[in-house]
């Protein structure tokens, strides 16, 4: 998986190279230190910071927002949402593009990156979502059974990853998302658009347009339903 220099980082952000690092040494992004003290930024990690730092209409939501807009355009009820919030939301819905909607509700959650020893026995116990369930989407992408891709259904993603013997990886392909859902979802996988959105949200570029193609598609099923 790719990762970019610190210099790198910060000529794509238009920061200055210290920005860039402290960024990747607090953890706001993703990355590893190499034992010469450079820092490295997973490409992923950049990915989803672009996202969930734009502002004009594609800016964020909190994370109870955001889940019940992906909900709403997966066809499901967001009961946990006040009427009020729940019409601000079909209006976003109304005016956003896909890419404005994935980079609106890419702060919900977090993604973490490990190396699992057993990717089946590893992603067992959690929600699927992203490339591991892309073929729910109708848009030419298979489940990936190599890797983990899914959210925690309870506690910390940290527990979670050592009992299931991964290891934390920046640059690996197996990836843990924090669940801030505002209920307890039981399902073995990810509402669509949860899905789509998680893909737009990545850095391969056939998934993200996988994703972004799910997202229209959804909104444009949503719009006729409304």
């Amino acid at each position: 998986m790719a990762e970019l220099t610190t210099s790198e980082l910060a000529a794509r952000l238009e920061i200055s190279r210290r920005h860039a690092t402290d960024l990747v040494a607090s953890g706001s992004i993703g990355g590893r230190r190499l034992s010469s003290g450079v820092w490295l930024a997973h490409s992923d990690a950049v990915v989803r910071y672009e996202a969930s730092a734009r502002r004009g209409k594609g800016r964020t939501m909190d994370p109870a927002t955001a889940w019940g807009l992906l909900w709403e355009l997966s066809g499901l009820g967001a009961t946990w949402l006040q009427p009020s919030t729940r019409s601000r939301v079909r209006g976003r819905i109304r005016e956003m593009t896909p890419d404005e909607i994935a980079r609106a509700v890419a702060g919900r959650t977090r993604a973490y990156s490990f190396t699992a020893a057993n990717p089946a026995k590893a992603a067992a116990g959690l929600i699927a979502t992203g490339r591991a369930a892309g073929s729910a989407l109708n848009v030419g992408l298979m489940d990936d059974a190599r890797r983990v891709c899914g959210y925690t259904r309870q506690g910390s993603v940290e527990d979670y990853a050592r009992k299931s013997f991964m290891v934390v990886s920046p640059s690996g392909g197996d990836t843990i998302y924090a669940n801030t859902l505002p209920f307890d979802y039981d399902g073995d996988v990810m509402p669509v658009a949860v899905i789509a959105a998680d893909l737009a949200a990545g850095s391969d570029t056939r998934e993200r347009s996988g994703g972004l193609r799910a997202l229209a598609d959804l909104r444009q099923e949503w719009q006729a339903r409304h």
